[in-house]
């Protein structure tokens, strides 16, 4: 079996290095290595075109003039293949020494799939294994059109690096450029519905996790993309039970219309109420319980905000009438004050009231000396 591995590369220089090493590593040697590199800008170029010197004959480097985002990287690699199978690992991620010779041993025993994936580690930014994809329930094998489509897989993500027939990759289509993300969501929609899979069920690659990414986009961005791909691949289902249809359009539309509540609460605070309310419907259309859910929290949400906003209305009140009496009682004072300035005994104590200061002022100097 021949395999081609390819690698896809953006300002990831920190990790790359790792991932083509842990290609270089298998047990099972590909017959080629394609890097495409997006226009990095952190030196990522010239640690590929080291490892291109040292193995000339093995990897293959594509290098974009411009910057095409990741759907393109893909299609430009998948492109180059050679081999009669092809799988790949992102920039940032990492084969165990096995992968390759593990999958290709459980295709060559299920001849009847043409799809083989495997568990999966994931790590943090710093290489440190902090957990693994399937480990409960193991996920589908076989024909999981329709799991897939509902992203029916252990924590709600799908398999990820599995090595697939070229050729039959090939006769599907690669991916849909007009995505610029969930371009790998759709393309395994699309080689599910044709092809079937194999779970290897021990953990051969490392998936590493950051704080920034796609993940992290705005929700809008999220939304666009998945009702996208809803609607382009929804006559996929044409062919299912009915209880297929409703289960996949049920765990579906329930997914796609958070993402819209979400994308319509940040419109929301950034004082874009139309767009809001748009969003909102969209979630109507997908999930209509989803979106009287929201409606309701939205509705306790004022109506709290309208009770902190009575409570604060009635702290005030309760200022205004504190600050009168006080200045009630301000005006007596004055009045009393006022009364005994004008009255007999104020006028005999003057003299005596200016003795008293002057006497003060000389104690107090006195004191000082």
């Amino acid at each position: 079996m021949k395999i081609s591995v390819y690698i896809t590369s953006y300002n990831q220089k920190r990790y790359l290095k790792e991932a083509v090493e842990s290609v270089l590593a298998q047990t099972l040697k590909p017959c080629q290595i394609i890097i495409v590199d997006d226009c990095s800008s952190d030196g990522s170029q010239e640690l590929i075109a080291g490892f291109r010197s040292q193995h000339p004959d093995l990897i293959t480097a594509i290098y974009h003039a411009q910057n095409t985002g990741v759907t393109q990287v893909r299609i430009d690699a998948l492109q180059a293949v050679t081999g009669d199978y092809v799988t790949y690992v992102d920039g940032d991620d990492r084969f165990l020494p096995t992968k390759l010779e593990k999958e290709a041993k459980l295709l060559q025993a299920n001849l009847h799939a043409q799809i083989a994936f495997s568990n999966s580690f994931y790590m943090t930014e710093d290489g440190v294994h902090t957990g693994i994809w399937a480990e409960e329930a193991k996920p589908p094998e076989g024909y999981v059109f329709w799991q897939t489509f509902a992203r029916d897989f252990p924590r709600r993500n799908l398999f990820r690096m599995e090595l697939v027939n070229y050729q039959a990759w090939k006769r599907i289509g690669f991916h849909d450029s007009n995505l610029y993300m969930y371009e790998d969501y759709d393309m395994r929609i699309r080689l599910t519905k044709h092809l079937q899979v194999v779970y290897y069920d021990e953990p051969l690659t490392e998936i590493r996790r950051h704080s920034t990414g796609l993940s992290t986009s705005k929700s809008d961005r999220h939304f666009e993309a998945l009702d996208y791909i809803y609607r382009k691949n929804k006559p996929l289902l044409n062919d299912l039970s009915k209880a297929e249809r409703d289960y996949v359009g049920r765990k579906s539309g329930e997914w796609i219309a958070r993402v819209a509540v979400r994308a319509s609460d940040e419109a929301l605070d950034e004082s874009q109420p139309h767009r809001a309310a748009k969003l909102l419907l969209n979630a109507w259309r997908y999930d209509p319980a989803v979106y009287i859910e929201r409606l309701q929290q939205r509705k306790e949400q004022l109506e709290r905000q309208d009770m902190r906003l009575q409570q604060q209305s009635e702290r005030l009140q309760r200022q205004a009438e504190q600050l009168e009496h006080l200045a009630a009682q301000n005006r007596s004072l004055n009045l009393q004050l006022s009364q005994l300035q004008n009255s007999w005994s104020w006028k005999i104590t003057a003299p005596l009231r200016k003795v008293g200061g002057v006497l003060i002022n000389l104690i107090k100097s006195v004191w000082r000396k």
